[in-house]
């Protein structure tokens, strides 16, 4: 297999930075590619969440990494699908679990609406390049093993890049 570079995307609180914690590849967060190439618009410890000028960052990546990378390295972040990635692991959980997990983090009551809202109406889904190729999972009930087996099937070819069919709307109100 060749190295790739992949981005870890979805809503805060689907299990990306859990997800690249558990795997035992090169991992590196959006903030930190931000800090390193100097794209931060703000950042305070009063403002949330830091502002990143990820079309910037994506400007100056897509120079960087021209060539592919010595090893295969994950990409986590909810802006992470923007970046000059080869594919995209975009991780979706349903929403009203998302809330708890959400408000385990002492989040406020908007900033959880916020995304909470986002992830109902699988908004992430309208920013990702079709080109890109693109595997969808469904975090809510999955452990994060479960998930790399998933993964894992997918990069060493066993499994075909897919969507899943989820309407949160549907499943909740029905």
């Amino acid at each position: 297999m060749q190295p790739l570079r992949i981005a870890v995307t979805g809503v805060p609180g689907s299990g990306k930075t859990s997800f690249c914690n558990y795997i035992e590849y090169d991992t590196v967060s959006v903030l930190d590619l931000a800090k390193k190439n100097k794209v931060v618009i703000e950042e305070d410890i009063i403002v949330d969440p830091i502002e990143i000028d990820i079309d910037l960052l994506k400007k100056i990546l897509f120079e960087k990494w021209k060539n592919p990378p010595q090893n295969s390295v994950f990409v986590d972040g909810h802006l992470s699908h923007n970046l000059p990635v080869d594919c995209i692991i975009l991780m979706r959980c349903r929403p009203d679990i998302l809330e708890v997990r959400l408000k385990e983090r002492n989040w406020n009551d908007k900033k959880v609406s916020e995304n909470v809202e986002f992830e109902l109406l699988s908004a992430i889904i309208n920013e990702l390049d079709e080109e890109i190729l693109t595997l969808e999972i469904d975090t809510t009930n999955s452990t994060i093993p479960q998930i790399w087996d998933e993964v894992n099937e997918w990069m060493m070819g066993d499994r075909k890049t897919r969507m899943l069919d989820i309407d949160w709307i549907k499943e909740l109100h029905y």
